[in-house]
């Protein structure tokens, strides 16, 4: 089985109004943040349209595509390419807009907004590749490179000189292992997920999601009274063989 990831270099926080995590939650959803970037994961129902929101410089990483038309404050419209695949990445800059599905499916996909400024050229590091990587888009923010590689496949060594987000494009376990020899598999770590409210948040480790959810608590509920505590469930999923 091929396995095809989308592997962000970030060559470089800024507040937003009207944020859509906020405004409109039932469509975006923050999967996980840290000081550079924050991810976000959006889904559009056929014929579905978000309420007016802003976002910072972004790149979106298609993962069901479809044709999205996007409605600017002054009644301006701008259109996606319909022959837009899964995968695809397409960069825009910080804009307020309305975001509607033209589609017969669902739209889904991975946002990359970036909270910080973007370098200058002259300051921007360059991105690291492999020869199993190929470039698909770029910003003055990340490099977005296209990987893939064969079940049991191998990258040979090479260096990051910048925060790196991965997207999975196919499900897959990686392992990452560091100029120490620590390895870290990619699907390892904790989610915590809301029942009642749209908060979801994850940690490599426990500690770090217990910490992580206080802040995404804090943040979901900034401008109303926090809860006094939240009671976090463990569940384990795993596959038995029964023969």
């Amino acid at each position: 089985m091929y396995r095809t990831i989308v592997l962000m270099c970030l060559t470089g926080a800024l507040a937003w109004a009207q944020d859509p995590v906020k405004v409109a939650g039932g469509q975006y959803r923050l999967i996980a943040e840290n000081e550079d970037v924050r991810l976000l994961a959006v889904e559009l129902a056929p014929g579905a349209k978000t309420v007016m929101h802003s976002h910072p410089d972004v790149m979106a990483v298609m993962l069901q595509p479809g044709v999205t038309k996007w409605t600017m404050p002054d009644g301006k419209t701008v259109q996606s390419a319909p022959d837009t695949k899964r995968g695809t990445v397409i960069a825009m800059d910080a804009q307020t807009h309305i975001s509607e599905n033209l589609g017969k499916t669902p739209l889904r996909a991975v946002l990359i907004e970036f909270k910080k400024p973007a370098p200058t050229a002259a300051a921007a590091r360059k991105a690291s590749s492999a020869p199993s990587c190929k470039v698909i888009a770029k910003s003055p923010h990340a490099t977005a490179q296209l990987c893939g590689g064969a079940a049991g496949s191998m990258v040979a060594k090479h260096t990051h000189s910048a925060g790196v987000v991965y997207v999975a494009l196919t499900d897959l376990t990686a392992e990452i292992t560091d100029s120490n020899g620590k390895t870290q598999e990619s699907d390892g770590g904790y989610s915590a997920e809301c029942l009642t409210e749209n908060i979801f948040t994850q940690g490599d480790l426990w500690e770090e999601l217990r910490a992580n959810v206080k802040e995404a608590v804090g943040a979901f509920y900034f401008d109303r009274p926090v809860p006094e505590r939240v009671r976090l469930h463990l569940v384990r999923d795993e596959m038995l063989a029964l023969r």
